[in-house]
Order: C-alpha cells, then structure tokens, then sequence
C-alpha cells in the first residue's frame, strides 16, 4: 500500500468538524423531543446542558473506544504496509492504545499502541531526549530490557521508524516480542536500561542515553492469528516428524512440530549460513502460495526457533519485512508437504 493511500486511509478514520456538528445537533434535537414528551416543557438553558453533557460523555465513550480498538498511529501504519484498505482496517481493529509515559531527567518513553498474534507482539513507543540532543542514528536499541510474562522463552528486537523528522530530539521505535504463546491480555513489566545507538551494519551499539524507564502495562490487543490443527507425518532432513499445528496471521506464520529424532534433523540443518551483511538463510524455510498464483519463500532467516529436546518439540516463527496477505493464502508448503488452506479453514483431514 502506498503512503498515499495510507494518508486517505488515516485521514478517513477522523470524523470531520461537519460529521460532529451533525451528531451534535441530531443529539440536541432528540433530547429535545425526549424532555417535551416526558415532562411537557423544558428550560432551553438546562435542556442544553443536559444535552451537552450527554454529548460529552458520548464523545469521551466514543473516543475510548476508538484510543483503545481503532486507528492505528500513521507512522506504525506505514511500517506494517497492508496491502490494502480492507486489511488496513483489521489491522487497526485489532490494535490497542497504551499511551503512557515514563519519564527522567535523562528524557521519555512513551508507550503508543500495541498489536499482536498468537506469537509476535509489536509495540509502538516513542523516545523524547532532553532539548538539544539530536536522535539521528541509524539504529537504536535498549541495552537492557526485562520483561516479565508468564512464557518460558522469548525473544526481544528493535527497529527504528521514519518519524518525518530524523535530525530532532525523538526517535519511534517498534518492539517486537516473539513468545511460545500469545501474551494478549497479560499484565507485563516492562524495564527499559540505557539507550544505544548503532550506525548502519556493522557499526558497534553505543550507550547515547544512560538512564532506566520502568512501567507495567496490560496488553489488551485482539489477536490475528488463525490456528489450524495438521497433524501429518513430514520428512525433514531425511527424518520422520510430525507437523502439529501452523498459526497464520499477516505478521507471522508459526509452526509446532514434533520428533524423536531433533538432534538429527538439528545437526543434518547444520549452522546458519550468512548469505549477506548480518543475514542468515532460513534452514526451516516455508513457500506460501497464494491464490493469484504468486508465492514467497522465507529464504533469510528473520523470527525465532526453538528445539525443545525434552519434549521432542520444535517451534519455528517467521516474521516478514512487512504483513503479508494472509486472507489470499491457498497453501503452505513445508518441507515435503503442501497444505491447502482454504477460506480460512485448513482443508487436511
């Protein structure tokens, strides 16, 4: 999508000053009529205020529940890139409004939105350093960054957004969090040591910003994923697996597999080989094809796998540059299995 169209898109979600007019006088008209019905007459004076107070609180409701489920932030918009309106409005139908700050003499961290699935989370946060200090590096990073949540793993990254202004005192920053399960609706305890700023690859991170921001906050997104039970045998490496699960959404596809032969598929996969600058190939890669006949292939190694041997259990999360059209999936290929998925069910027995 480009930026045009997310502009409109942005722009289409603000009710204009006609529209809150029109609500207002239609609000005022029927609270009118409502008074003259149940008490014959009714002062002007008071009658407007009981109806601007009764707009007020339908304004802050609405404006609660638009903070909270509608709207994504513009510059998040423009990171995720949907792929068109329709999507666009999912996503922001899906997203939850945190905005709460934390602050010190050593600048601000404002937490903006949030959205997820079943095994990424972003957040959306904001960095303000103190007047004079100019934000300008390529890359940055919290030293530091405890998280506590009730998953036996996680993994934590950062990315730097185009904010419209890169030599200011603010940067915006996209978490992500990738977890053996969704977080949504958990209460997290976010701790945030010393900002870090990196040139382009392979620059060094440095300590830019000393200081500690601490916060905890619930994270009430909606989440996007689908889960679809395989359970079909799969040969990988020359050794037997079973594929159980795979969790579709437009940030991420997952999936769980187990086999009693992990050491030897782990060993027979072998390192990751660096095919460019801080880029590895994907040893677990999948193939979506999709319904016009196009396909995509996760070759660059870019989410998070874990090898349980205790449990004889794998799980593999693949994250894209940007959200991918999860709607027009036809299939997911992995290793020697294809697996049809349509209208949102997966086809396998």
């Amino acid at each position: 999508m480009s930026n045009k169209n997310i502009n409109r898109l942005f722009e289409a979600l603000t009710p204009t000053t006609e529209q809150n007019e029109k609500m207002f006088q239609n609000i005022l008209a029927q609270g009118q009529n409502e008074n003259t019905r149940r008490r014959g007459f009714t002062p002007m004076k008071r009658a407007r205020s009981v109806v601007l107070a009764a707009v007020l609180m339908v304004c802050l409701t609405t404006t609660a529940f638009a903070a909270a489920y509608t709207g994504l932030d513009k510059t998040f918009l423009k990171f995720l890139n949907p792929v068109n309106n329709e999507q666009a409005e999912y996503l922001s139908n899906g997203a939850y409004m945190v905005d709460k700050q934390v602050a010190n003499e050593n600048g601000s961290l404002t937490i903006k939105q949030v959205i997820g699935d079943s095994n990424l989370t972003y957040i959306l946060m904001n960095f303000t350093a103190p007047e004079g200090t100019v934000l300008n590096a390529a890359r940055y990073r919290f030293e530091d960054n405890m998280i506590t949540t009730d998953q036996d793993y996680q993994s934590i990254g950062f990315k730097v957004l185009d904010d419209g202004n890169p030599v200011d005192n603010k940067i915006s920053l996209v978490m992500n969090i990738m977890t053996k399960n969704s977080i949504a609706g958990q209460t997290v305890h976010f701790k945030f040591k010393d900002l870090q700023a990196a040139d382009p690859l392979p620059g060094i991170f440095k300590t830019v910003i000393p200081g500690s921001w601490e916060t905890a906050f619930k994270l009430d997104f909606k989440e996007y994923s689908y889960l679809y039970q395989i359970d079909q045998n799969i040969t990988m490496f020359g050794y037997g697996a079973l594929l159980k699960t795979i969790s579709v959404s437009p940030i991420s596809i997952s999936l769980k597999i187990e086999s009693g032969s992990l050491n030897e598929i782990n060993e027979a996969a072998g390192r990751l080989k660096e095919i460019g600058q801080n880029e590895y190939s994907d040893n677990y890669p999948i193939t979506i094809n999709y319904k016009d006949g196009t396909s995509e292939t996760t070759s660059i190694f870019t989410g998070l796998h874990v090898l349980d041997y205790l449990n004889d259990q794998m799980h593999t999360i693949k994250t894209f540059e940007h959200v991918i059209n999860d709607k027009e999936i036809a299939s997911i290929v992995f290793f020697d299995k294809e697996i049809p998925i349509k209208n949102g069910i997966s086809t396998t027995n």
